[in-house]
């Protein structure tokens, strides 16, 4: 509307039609700020979560408690990431670089191996996937799965936004798979509402389970990326405008993980009705052909596309890693060939999947609480005293954990 005896045009409320159009620029939709935290839960529905879960199923419904309490850990340090992100204006890699730059390297090889010990894991599924979909050989789907990777990181690199809406696409493909399982196995509702609701661990040797639901559930790697992606998504925004932003973001959080943990529970109540697979994913597909409805089919591409998109995150992952620590300054081909390559060349030797996926997520607690600490450290002076007290919390008993963990195995 031009403007009429020197005033300036405004609109039907009074507020002038140029702060009205720099608020609407300043407010994306959340449509395009939608992304991050659903990239994240990639990881929390994972191969390794898959395993753990179907193994779980051994007990029934009793250890459903176990992945609502391990997304609740999730949630929190996310959250905690999230905010430290909006908080500094910088991305975790980054901000422990720059605090502890002696240690840089050290830091870089650390969570390099974790990054590349997650993609083991991750890339596991795509194979299993292929093999169990397509009855190809394991060269042919170790070569498959680089091809695929590399396909979709080259098709979305221009982008980060045409990454995230891919992944999140992926999530909801999984979540479709495992929810469409729950009714061909007809679960005991009481029995699970009971198990998701009461605290308590069969036996023995239950605790090695219970500890990889909860290793397999909380990933160095998510802490760095969904650092990264958030800040991505607040470029050029002021310190305001971050703060509203950091608001959806954690709305975000709560959902993403919340619809992983709904995943998970659905992977282990398929787990209870195969009476845990003997953890196997064959096991588990031959036993789900006689239910009929496609029931192994979709077991098995829900559990590729996991693979696919989880090796995608860890991958990408990898490559913030190696920006952040690395002393080396070399293209982002080959930062993310580093990550891959090795977890490909690994499972094609022909060792067991079904201890790779395990000592990969050993690998990863024991790295957790020094990501973890200077998270802690970092944030003290810059997030609220109850997310910190939270947060520290949990780094002490990962710490605990580990060195128990440690003493068991003679280290």
């Amino acid at each position: 509307m031009p403007q009429r005896d020197g005033f300036t045009a405004r609109n039907n409320s009074g507020v002038p039609a140029e702060a009205n159009a720099l608020t609407r620029a300043a407010r994306p939709s959340w449509l395009r700020m939608l992304g991050p935290a659903f990239v994240v839960s990639i990881g929390y529905i994972d191969p390794g979560n898959w395993a753990t879960d179907l193994g779980a199923g051994a007990y029934g419904y009793r250890l459903l408690w176990v992945v609502l309490a391990a997304n609740a850990i999730a949630i929190v340090l996310q959250i905690a990431v999230s905010e430290l992100t909006i908080a500094t204006g910088g991305d975790l890699a980054t901000l422990i670089s720059r605090r502890w730059p002696r240690l840089s390297t050290s830091f870089w090889a650390i969570f390099q191996g974790a990054a590349v010990a997650t993609d083991v894991s991750e890339f596991s599924g795509i194979v299993l996937g292929v093999q169990l979909l397509f009855h190809c050989s394991l060269m042919a789907s170790v070569i498959a799965g680089l091809v695929i990777v590399a396909a979709i990181l080259t098709l979305t690199d221009r982008t980060s936004k045409g990454l995230e809406y891919a992944l999140l696409a992926a999530v909801g493909i999984i979540s479709i798979g495992c929810l469409y399982e729950l009714p061909l196995m007809h679960p005991a509702w009481g029995a699970v509402l009971q198990g998701a609701t009461v605290p308590r661990v069969p036996d023995a040797a239950a605790i090695i389970i219970v500890v990889g639901i909860i290793g397999a559930t909380v990933m160095p790697h998510n802490l760095f990326l969904h650092s990264a992606l958030i800040l991505k998504n607040c470029t050029g925004c002021t310190t305001e405008e971050r703060r509203n932003r950091g608001r959806f973001f954690t709305r975000e959080t709560l959902v993403a993980l919340n619809v992983a943990a709904v995943v998970n529970a659905a992977i282990l109540i398929v787990g209870a009705a195969l009476r845990g697979a003997n953890g196997s994913f064959q096991s588990a597909f031959a036993e789900l052909v006689p239910a009929g409805a496609g029931a192994a089919v979709v077991f098995s591409g829900a559990l590729l596309i996991s693979g696919i998109a989880a090796s995608v995150t860890a991958t990408v992952s990898g490559d913030y890693i190696f920006a952040a620590f690395s002393p080396l300054r070399i293209s982002p081909v080959v930062r993310r060939a580093v990550t891959i390559i090795p977890a490909a060349l690994v499972i094609a030797t022909g060792v067991s999947i079904p201890s790779l996926l395990i000592w990969s997520q050993v690998a990863l607690a024991l790295v957790l609480p020094i990501v973890l600490v200077p998270l802690v450290i970092i944030m003290s002076p810059l997030c609220g005293r109850r997310l910190f007290a939270s947060t520290a919390g949990i780094a002490a008993v990962y710490i605990a954990f580990d060195a128990v963990m440690l003493a068991q195995m003679d280290v």
